[in-house]
C-alpha cells in the first residue's frame, strides 16, 4: 500500500501552525505520474492537482518513481521559510534529496503555484519552432507585453525593489535574452511574475562582493520581456510590427523605471552610469529600434535617481530548490 504520509517537521525552520496545507506524499508520487507542465535545462515541473496551489519540482537526475517514492517515504520532505512574505514568486517550501551538483540544490521541491505562460519562443525538450511559426508566436506574446498595463509593471518594479531588500536575484541573465522562462504572464490577471529566483552571487570574477541588486534592473527586466530575440535574432530584427512592439517594451520599462525610481546602478554590471548607457545602446541595436529612440532612451533610464524602497532582511540560512548551478 502506497504511504499518504505528510513532510517531515523534524528540522523544520517554522512552526507547525504556520504550516500550509502541503500535498501528501502519494499526492505528490500521482502529480508525478502525469504531464509536466513545462521542462527546463535543469528540472521539470508539474502541478499537484489535488492541491492546485502547489507544484512539484524534480531534477533531471532524479531516480527512477518506484525507487523515488520509496525513497520519500523512508526520507520525508524538508519544510523551509517562507521568507517572501505571503509574495508569490514558485518560491521552494519543502524540499527532498540533496543533489550532489550543487551546494543549495534539491534534487525534488514542492513549491507555489504562478498562474501563467512561459514568454519563452523556444522550449527546452521541444523541436525549434519553424521561422513563421516562431515569429507568429513572438508577435502574440510580444503584443501582449507590450499592451500590458503600468500597473502590472509597477508591480515587477515593487518585486524587484522587495527581492533587493531580501538579497535574491531573478534570473534573467546568463548573456543577452537568455531564461525568460522565468517570467510568466496571466492573461486573466494581466500580471507578470519572476519565478526560480537564486541568491545574491557574491564570490565571481568581475562581480563586486557588495553589489545590491544582482540581475534586479531595467535593463535585464527589458531582457526578460522581449521573447523570440536569441534564437531567431537575424529573421525577426527586420519585422516591421515587432520592432514596433519591441520598442513599445522597451519605453514601458524606461517609464515603469521613472515611475518607481529605480535605476541600473548598483547590480551584477556595475555602477558606472556610462558603462550602462554602452549596455542599453547595445541592446537598443540588436532589437533593431530606431535611432530616433536612442538619446531619449538612454537619457532617461540612466538619470533616474535610485530610492530604496524596503528595510534589508539577512536571510542566515540556506533556502534549497532545484536547479542546475551552485550560487555562492
Amino acid at each position: 500500500m502506497l504511504s499518504s504520509a505528510v513532510p517531515s517537521v523534524d528540522d523544520v525552520l517554522f512552526s507547525q501552525k504556520e504550516l500550509p496545507e502541503f500535498p501528501t506524499i502519494d499526492e505528490i508520487f500521482f502529480a508525478l505520474c502525469e504531464t509536466p507542465l513545462g521542462e527546463g535545462e535543469e528540472a521539470k515541473v508539474y502541478r499537484i492537482h489535488t492541491k492546485p496551489q502547489f507544484t512539484v519540482r524534480v531534477s533531471h537526475n532524479i531516480p527512477p518513481l518506484e525507487e523515488l517514492h520509496q525513497q520519500l517515504v523512508q526520507n520525508p520532505l524538508h519544510y523551509q521559510k517562507d521568507v517572501f512574505d505571503g509574495r508569490n514568486f514558485g518560491q521552494t517550501l519543502a524540499w527532498w534529496g540533496k543533489d550532489t551538483m550543487a551546494r543549495d540544490s534539491a534534487l525534488l521541491s514542492v513549491n507555489r503555484y504562478v498562474p501563467g505562460f512561459s514568454l519563452e519562443i523556444y522550449k527546452h525538450g521541444q523541436l525549434l519552432p519553424d521561422k513563421e511559426k516562431a515569429l507568429i508566436k513572438t508577435r502574440v506574446v510580444s503584443e501582449t507585453i507590450a499592451h500590458m498595463s503600468a500597473d502590472a509593471i509597477d508591480c515587477l518594479y515593487d518585486d524587484m525593489h522587495f527581492l533587493n531588500a531580501r538579497r535574491f536575484s531573478i534570473d534573467v541573465g546568463g548573456g543577452l535574452y537568455h531564461n525568460l522562462g522565468n517570467i510568466l504572464y496571466s492573461g486573466s490577471e494581466n500580471r507578470a511574475r519572476f519565478i526560480d529566483l537564486q541568491p545574491f552571487i557574491t564570490q565571481h570574477p568581475g562581480i563586486d562582493s557588495n553589489h545590491t541588486k544582482g540581475f534586479n534592473t531595467p535593463l535585464y527586466l527589458s531582457r526578460g520581456l522581449l521573447p523570440g530575440v536569441l534564437k531567431y535574432e537575424q529573421e525577426q530584427a527586420q519585422n516591421p510590427e515587432l520592432i514596433e512592439l519591441r520598442t513599445e517594451i522597451v519605453n514601458n520599462v524606461i517609464a515603469g523605471a521613472e515611475r518607481n525610481r529605480y535605476n541600473d546602478l548598483g547590480g551584477y554590471l556595475g555602477s558606472d552610469k556610462s558603462k550602462m548607457a554602452k549596455y542599453w545602446e547595445v541592446q537598443l541595436r540588436k532589437l533593431n529600434i530606431p535611432e530616433k529612440w536612442y538619446q531619449n532612451f538612454i537619457t532617461r533610464v540612466c538619470s533616474i535617481k535610485h530610492e530604496w524602497r524596503y528595510m534589508n532582511r539577512k536571510i542566515d540560512f540556506v533556502l534549497m530548490r532545484v536547479s542546475g548551478m551552485e550560487r555562492d
